[in-house]
């Protein structure tokens, strides 16, 4: 008797199937908020390195506005989470790379004079480099209290544009 009885058969199917669908949505959902930040920050990198490596020397003053220029390029997302670090890094003769100068915004600039270890291939003798690197930390705003944040960085090297080396002057 029971087995031709098919009146809550729908019900059931949807009972099983509403958790799957409910949990895909949300991933798809936070997949595209991480791409999207994902794509903010190498916008937000590669823009403040271009703008950085186009100037023949650099103010703290003109430093600070090209950095604060960082909350138009990520927005409409927050940079209170996005931490950037900019620097000048001089490669000598003999193929050492040092930073010339370094500045942050959230966060800790390198120190001037220590040595810095780029990727292989990047660094050529005698030249120098801009750096750049933005990290963000990203929390799912459904979970924010199951998921830990995950960081979003990405690094830019960028050679100066118009001289050899670009300094950096009160």
């Amino acid at each position: 008797m029971f087995r031709r009885d098919e009146r809550g058969v729908s019900t059931v199917e949807f009972a099983l199937v509403l958790p799957i669908a409910a949990l895909t949505l949300v991933c798809e959902f936070t997949l595209g908020e991480a791409l999207a930040i994902s794509r903010k920050v190498a916008i937000t990198g590669r823009t403040l390195t271009d703008l950085i490596a186009r100037r023949p020397s650099l103010t703290e003053s003109e430093l600070n506005t090209i950095l604060n220029a960082s909350a138009q390029l990520a927005a409409p997302y927050s940079t209170a989470n996005m931490t950037i670090v900019v620097a000048a890094l001089a490669t000598n003769a003999s193929g050492q790379t040092t930073v010339t100068w370094s500045r942050s915004r959230n966060g800790t600039a390198l120190t001037t004079g220590s040595t810095f270890t780029p990727p292989t291939g990047v660094a050529r003798a005698s030249t120098t480099l801009i750096y750049g690197s933005v990290r963000y930390s990203y929390t799912p705003g459904f979970a924010i209290r199951l998921l830990p944040s995950y960081p979003i960085t990405f690094a830019f090297y960028v050679n100066p544009r118009v001289t050899s080396s670009i300094p950096l002057t009160n």
